[in-house]
């Protein structure tokens, strides 16, 4: 990505790159001229208030823009900027036939410039208040975050439009929501935002975990009948969390049933009613119940059911949604009703399931499939930067077109009113969202974001937003934040006097804050500053109070001395950036660059030493938790491991260990053996790998996030990498593994997230207590003499380390080490010398 190229010139002319596809753009009309307005906003004489409204919005923005007044006034469409429904201008000759009535094209509209004006005419009222931010995003206006803060309104006194393309969005259902909910003062900036980046539910999908609902609108009917709940362990749980039905009842799908029929008759417009369950387990444990087949079946036999009611009403087309998640995502054994839709859960899948197997296997059944994401989840990312999927806009461009080519069509995200770390990966989402093509074009996006919300200081935000990008897997440390502090203070050097400018680069100050004293080790310092600054939707403050406990904060209620506080005035702003510059400091040392073509280290004749240790279990990362090893056969053959699955064992309905292994001399790119033999049951098996290659290999094992432990004969050669881009060894435990030094290395430089261990030179000697480190963050040790062209290694630590200066491969000792290949050959002729 080139965050530097800026592509100024026609964007602040015309108002940016097309908004989807490709279009035939046809006549170019002047809206206005040397600051004066050439044509009126137009309605209908029976215009509704809603599109009245849009039309005021459009002409208070047009007047905003050229820096003059346009009037709105009834008339035929004909002429002027006309905005309505197709049925507020019937004279009109379009050739589009908009179908309002159809839930799934409700959004459509069409944008078409013409001599005497343009039409921006929706399907619906919706559709038409989409065509009027549509029509305004081309003139270059902007929200890019919610609030007034990140609006951006350019000035073009001379203001024209060539345009004539007909719009519908990728997806029936977007929603970017928050988890926890908005704050009261952060509500209007969320649905502004929503709305004028198109990213609102056209087709109103209820997927929510609803039997709570269910049973608190039924209370007298369950508690006449406790038979209708989940029996468990030979109870009836009709109270505590996880309350579930035994669906195996008729009476019970009867109550359910009549109650879904009366809920769609007093709100006959809702699209769609929730039949998912509520979350976690307890389900039933009747004989009933189980002859009714997976956990997966009874949730749809119910949901069905549901269905066929209320589209016996007579209200047209009417959904009822679930989740495929948790217990329930599963693919059913029956087939399901076409007016249910399943949501996929990108996460929390059990069984071993891929999201692409559970989409697939729910789609055989019959489903219209929607997809439910973890864009930002407050007790995972805590808002610190690039850790949450949002913070990566390129994951957006991956997998939003991935899921719509998979036939999904309703996309929810849960997210989190942190604007600081993950706004631009919402803002990529919301623009993909709608058109796939936008995928193509994201370093686009990110240049016109960069350019017209920072404008002179564009290239120090790009540095900064560079710095929080997910995919450059950002080390949190003192460095990072002493980074981020500089581009900012870069960024409001440039932009002085800019007003507009410095509220945005003052709003990533205050968040960068928030990293600091988070990784300071102050949880109660940094919940007080969000508290703060909670208006700002830097981060978000009403998602991390209920998990203050976690980080041992012991409030109950905020405090009155917090409520007394005022937002940071510009002056505390500006002192803030100030300390924050000086207390950090960016590391001093240079990062070395090593190859991925690994080889053995026999050439450099290194000392046997005693065997390291691997410590208990592997760490997690990705959808599912996995981690990478690299081998090397010095013929083709065989490598048998010892595996086990399933060490966590509160998640062993997660599947079996799947284990491949890859050799870059596969010119299908194929596994070249393949092994999921191993259950998730704790118990220690036997695998064997074949393979027809000699050479170096990449060992890939995943399981579902339970955890699995692997070994290995004794000088089989296996290396863990532990560069940045690995993210350490995948090791929990107490740990002791060696490292190469190569001849002329003056220091040994990288980073560790725990204060754990010792690291000691090729004669054993301690030159760094990794206990004293002041962590995460980086450390930096010179290399005494005579120590280069050793093994150094790692004594009992607990932490997850990535070299920075050395080739960054860890072994359990010099017989299973694998080294760059530039490294050894090298070495070896020093050696040999």
């Amino acid at each position: 990505m080139n965050w530097a190229r800026m592509l100024l010139g026609v964007w602040l002319l015309l108002g940016a790159f097309p908004a989807s596809g490709a279009e035939a753009a046809t006549v170019e009309v002047w809206l206005a001229r040397d600051g004066r307005a050439q044509q009126a906003v137009v309605i209908g004489e029976r215009a509704s208030g809603r599109v009245r409204a849009a039309a005021e919005e459009l002409a208070d923005y047009l007047g905003r823009i050229a820096g003059t007044e346009f009037a709105v006034q009834q008339g035929d469409g004909a002429s002027g900027l006309a905005v309505g429904v197709l049925t507020d201008f019937p004279a009109l000759a379009t050739g589009v036939a908009f179908d309002p009535a159809d839930p799934l094209r409700r959004e459509q509209y069409l944008l078409r410039t013409h001599p005497q004006g343009a039409w921006l005419l929706g399907a619906t009222e919706l559709a038409v208040e989409h065509a009027v931010w549509d029509f305004l995003y081309r003139l270059g206006y902007r929200q890019f975050f919610p609030g007034e803060k990140w609006e951006v309104v350019p000035t073009l006194p001379d203001l024209r439009l060539a345009v004539d393309c007909l719009e519908a969005p990728a997806y029936h259902a977007r929603r970017i929501w928050y988890g926890h909910g908005p704050l009261p003062s952060r509500v209007e900036g969320h649905r502004q935002w929503s709305a004028r980046n198109r990213v609102v539910q056209g087709f109103r999908l209820h997927s929510s975990h609803s039997y709570e609902a269910i049973i608190a609108a039924n209370r007298q009917a369950f508690e006449a009948r406790p038979e209708f709940y989940a029996l468990v362990d030979g109870q009836r749980r009709t109270t505590g969390g996880d309350i579930k039905f035994c669906i195996s009842n008729p009476d019970l799908r009867k109550l359910v049933v009549d109650h879904a029929v009366r809920e769609m008759q007093a709100s006959p417009d809702r699209d769609s009613i929730s039949m998912d369950p509520s979350d976690g387990g307890n389900w039933c444990e009747c004989r009933p119940c189980a002859a009714m087949g997976s956990i997966s079946d009874r949730v749809l036999t119910l949901a069905n059911e549901v269905a066929e009611a209320i589209n016996a009403l007579e209200l047209g087309d009417r959904y009822v949604g679930i989740y495929a998640y948790g217990f329930h995502c599963p693919p059913p054994s029956i087939e399901v009703h076409p007016k249910v839709i399943v949501s996929a859960t990108a996460g929390f899948l059990r069984g071993g399931y891929t999201l692409e197997q559970v989409i697939r296997g729910w789609q055989a059944r019959g489903a219209v499939m929607g997809v439910y994401d973890y864009f930002s989840v407050m007790p995972w990312d805590w808002d610190m930067p690039g850790q949450a999927r949002a913070s990566r806009p390129w994951y957006m461009a991956e997998t939003i077109p991935e899921f719509h080519g998979m036939n999904v069509r309703f996309h929810d995200a849960e997210s989190s009113d942190n604007w600081g770390p993950n706004g631009l990966g919402y803002y990529v989402a919301a623009r993909i969202l709608w058109d796939l093509d936008q995928a193509d074009r994201v370093d686009e996006i990110i240049d016109d974001f960069l350019c017209r919300a920072f404008g002179p200081a564009r290239e120090p935000l790009a540095e900064f937003y560079r710095l929080i990008d997910g995919d450059n897997r950002p080390l949190l440390s003192e460095n990072l934040v002493g980074r981020m502090y500089r581009s900012l203070a870069e960024g409001r050097r440039r932009a002085a006097g800019d007003h507009s400018i410095l509220g945005r680069i003052d709003d990533l100050i205050l968040y960068t804050r928030y990293v600091e004293r988070k990784l300071q080790g102050d949880p109660l310092g940094a919940l007080r500053h969000c508290h703060r600054i909670r208006d700002g939707g830097m981060v978000h403050f009403r998602a991390m109070w209920p998990w203050r406990h976690a980080h041992g904060v012991k409030l109950e209620t905020i405090p009155n001395d917090w409520l007394q506080e005022k937002p940071y005035e510009p002056a505390e702003i500006v002192a803030m950036l100030e300390a924050g510059i000086e207390a950090n400091r960016p590391v001093e040392f240079t990062p070395v660059a090593f190859s991925q073509d690994l080889v053995p280290v026999t050439p450099l004749n290194l000392p046997e030493m005693p065997t390291g240790s691997l410590g208990d279990l592997y760490q997690r990362h990705g959808r599912q938790g996995g981690f990478d090893l690299v081998t090397w056969l010095d013929e083709p053959g065989e490598i048998e491991l010892q595996v086990t699955g399933g060490l966590i064992a509160h998640y062993r309905d997660r599947g079996h260990v799947k284990i491949n292994l890859h050799s870059p001399q596969e010119l299908t790119l194929q596994p070249v053996a393949h092994d999921e033999s191993v259950p998730p049951d704790g118990q220690e098996r036997t695998v064997t790998l074949r393979t027809p290659h000699a050479g170096l290999h990449r060992l890939e094992l995943r399981d579902g996030g339970d955890a699995s432990r692997l070994v290995w004969q004794d000088g089989q050669p296996m290396t863990l990498p532990c560069s940045p881009e690995s993210g350490g060894p995948p090791v929990h435990g107490a740990w002791t593994l060696y490292f190469y030094v190569p001849r002329g290395t003056r220091e040994v430089a990288g980073y560790l997230n725990h204060a754990s261990g010792r690291l000691l030179d090729g004669a054993g000697a301690e030159v760094l207590a990794l206990t004293e480190i002041e962590v995460p963050g980086y450390f930096n040790v010179p290399v005494p003499e005579g120590q280069d062209g050793q093994l150094w290694r790692v004594e009992r630590s607990r932490a997850r380390l990535m070299l920075m200066t050395v080739p960054p491969y860890l072994a359990r000792n010099e017989r299973e080490l694998l080294l760059p290949r530039e490294v050894v050959e090298a070495e070896s002729g020093k050696a040999e010398r």
